[in-house]
C-alpha cells in the first residue's frame, strides 16, 4: 500500500512539473527570440501544451466530485468551441492550418486549465507549484524594471519601436510589438495575487511589488492596459451587486480615484499625465462621426460586405479570415513559416488594416485599432463561434471566479479584448488560467483543511471517502 501511494505522489509531482515546463514554453520564448533564437520557437507551446495536458489527464486519477464535475463541463465546452471552429472552416473553405491555429489561439488556455485541474495538488506539491508560478511572474517584472534602466544607457539591446515598446520584460519582441502591454498586465496580475494570497511575503514586500508593477505600466506607456484594468475594477464591483457592502468597498475608492484623475488631467502643471491629457481634451473624436469611433468600428462595417450568404452571419468568414490575431497579424508576420502549411488569407483582413494606414488616430494609439479579439472571434467564426467561446468563459467563471482577484483578472482581460488582440496572446492568457487553476486548488485545500478540522478523529474518519469513480483510468497507476 505504501509503495503504491508513494508511486502516485511521484507521478503527480511529475505531472505538475510537466505543466510548469509547458507554461514556460509560452512564457519565455520571446525572450530567446529577442536575442536571436529561431522564430519557430514561438510556436512550440502549441504542440507542448496539448501533449502535456493530455499526459496529465490520462495518467492521474481524481475522485473529488467537484474536480470531476468542473473538468467534464470545461471539456464539453471546449469541444463545442472546436465544433464551431470546424464548421466555420468547412463552410468557408478556410485552410486546415487556419482552423488548428485559430482554435489553439482561443482554446489553448482552456486546454492548459484542463491539465491543471486534472492533477492533484495538495500540501508540499501545491506549495512548490505556487513558488514556481510566482517565480515566473517576478522574473518578468524584474527584467522589465532592469530594461527601463539598462536600455537607455545602451547596456540592454533595443529591437525596433520606441523605448517604451521595448520595456516588455520576457515578452519583448524583435519588432517592438505590443509585448509591453502583455508584460505589465501579467506583472499586475501576479502582484495582486501575491498581495492577496501569498503568505511567504512580508507586507512591505507585497506592497513594493504592487507599486513596481504599476510603475512598469507607467514607464512602458501602457495606457490601454491601465484603462482596461480600471474598467475591469468597475465590473468586478458590479459583479458583487448581491452584496451592497462589497460593492461600496470597491466603488468608493474607484469614485475617489476617478475624481482625483479628472482633477489631475485638468491641471497642466502635472506633467507626467500629458500623454493622457492629449486624448481626454478632444471630446469631438469620440462622437459617432468622430475619427475614434469610425476607426474603432471599421471591422463591423467591412466584414459583412464580404458575406456570400446569410450563413456567414452564423459562421463568419472563416478562421483567420478577419481581424483576429491570426488574420490580422500572424499570417503576415510569419508568412514564410505558415505559407507551406497551407494557411489562407482573406482580403477583409487587409481592408480593415488599411483603415489604420489611411487614418492617423490608430497610429497614435492602439486603443483605437479596429483589429481586436472580440471583433475577430465574431468575424472569423460568426455568432455561433462567439457564443461558443462565451459558453466556455461562463464555465470558467462559475468554476474558478470565487474571489475578487479571479473575477478581476477575467473581467479586465475581457475588457482588453476590446482594445487589441491581447486576449489571444498566449503569455497573458496562460498566465491568467495558471493563476485561476492555482486558486482553484488552493480553495480545495482550504476546504479540505476545514473538513478535517471539524471531523472528529475516530476509526471511521480514517476511512478514505468515496467520491465516486475516477475521472479517467490512468496508464500510470
Amino acid at each position: 500500500m505504501y509503495e503504491r501511494t508513494h508511486y502516485k505522489q511521484k507521478e503527480s509531482i511529475g505531472n505538475a512539473t510537466l505543466i510548469l515546463a509547458a507554461f514556460a514554453t509560452a512564457f519565455f520564448p520571446r525572450l530567446f527570440t529577442y536575442f536571436g533564437a529561431p522564430s519557430p520557437l514561438n510556436f512550440v507551446h502549441f504542440l507542448v501544451i496539448p501533449v502535456v495536458s493530455w499526459i496529465a489527464i490520462t495518467t492521474t486519477k481524481i475522485t473529488n466530485r467537484r474536480q470531476v464535475s468542473f473538468f467534464q463541463e470545461l471539456l464539453f465546452a471546449s469541444g463545442i468551441l472546436f465544433t464551431a471552429t470546424l464548421a466555420s472552416t468547412i463552410i468557408t473553405q478556410a485552410g486546415v492550418a487556419n482552423m488548428l491555429l485559430q482554435y489553439m489561439l482561443l482554446a489553448e488556455p482552456f486546454i492548459l486549465l484542463l491539465g491543471i485541474i486534472a492533477i492533484p495538488l495538495t500540501g508540499k506539491r501545491l506549495e512548490q507549484f505556487r513558488t514556481w508560478i510566482i517565480g515566473f511572474g517576478l522574473s518578468n517584472l524584474g527584467l522589465a524594471l532592469a530594461q527601463s534602466v539598462l536600455m537607455p544607457i545602451g547596456f540592454y539591446p533595443r529591437r525596433g519601436g520606441t523605448l517604451q515598446d521595448n520595456i516588455a520584460g520576457v515578452f519583448a519582441s524583435g519588432s517592438g510589438s505590443a509585448g509591453n502591454y502583455i508584460s505589465c498586465a501579467v506583472s499586475i496580475y501576479f502582484a495582486l495575487y501575491i498581495l492577496n494570497f501569498s503568505k511567504s511575503f512580508p507586507p512591505w514586500l507585497k506592497y513594493t511589488i504592487v507599486a513596481a508593477s504599476f510603475y512598469q505600466a507607467y514607464i512602458s506607456d501602457s495606457k490601454q492596459v491601465l484603462l482596461g484594468l480600471l474598467v475591469g475594477f468597475f465590473l468586478t464591483a458590479l459583479s458583487r451587486v448581491e452584496n451592497p457592502g462589497k460593492v461600496l468597498k470597491y466603488l468608493i475608492p474607484l469614485i475617489i480615484f476617478v475624481a482625483i484623475l479628472i482633477w489631475a488631467l485638468q491641471n497642466p502643471d502635472i506633467h507626467f499625465l500629458s500623454a493622457y491629457r492629449n486624448w481626454t481634451n478632444r471630446a469631438h473624436l469620440y462622437s459617432f462621426e468622430g475619427d475614434a469611433f469610425q476607426t474603432k468600428t471599421a471591422a463591423f462595417r467591412i466584414i459583412p460586405t464580404h458575406y456570400d450568404s446569410a450563413i456567414n452571419w452564423l459562421f463568419g468568414l472563416g478562421p483567420g479570415h478577419s481581424v483576429s490575431r491570426l488574420g490580422g497579424w500572424m499570417i503576415k508576420k510569419y508568412a514564410d513559416l505558415l505559407a507551406p502549411l497551407g494557411v489562407t488569407l482573406h482580403p477583409a483582413s487587409e481592408e480593415v488594416f488599411q483603415v489604420v494606414y489611411d487614418g492617423w488616430i490608430a497610429q497614435e494609439s492602439t486603443i483605437f485599432f479596429p483589429l481586436f479579439t472580440w471583433a475577430g472571434i465574431w468575424g472569423d467564426l460568426g455568432f455561433v463561434g462567439l457564443f461558443s467561446y462565451l459558453y466556455v468563459c461562463n464555465v470558467i467563471w462559475k468554476g474558478t471566479c470565487k474571489d475578487d482577484v479571479c473575477r478581476f483578472m477575467v473581467l479586465s482581460t475581457a475588457v482588453l479584448g476590446f482594445m487589441l488582440t491581447q486576449m489571444e496572446e498566449p503569455g497573458q492568457m496562460l498566465t491568467v488560467v495558471c493563476l485561476l487553476g492555482l486558486r482553484w486548488h488552493e480553495r480545495q485545500a482550504e476546504r479540505q483543511s476545514v473538513v478535517q478540522a471539524e471531523t472528529p478523529q475516530s476509526p471511521l474518519s480514517k476511512r478514505k471517502p468515496d467520491f465516486g469513480p475516477p475521472l479517467l483510468e490512468g496508464t500510470g497507476g
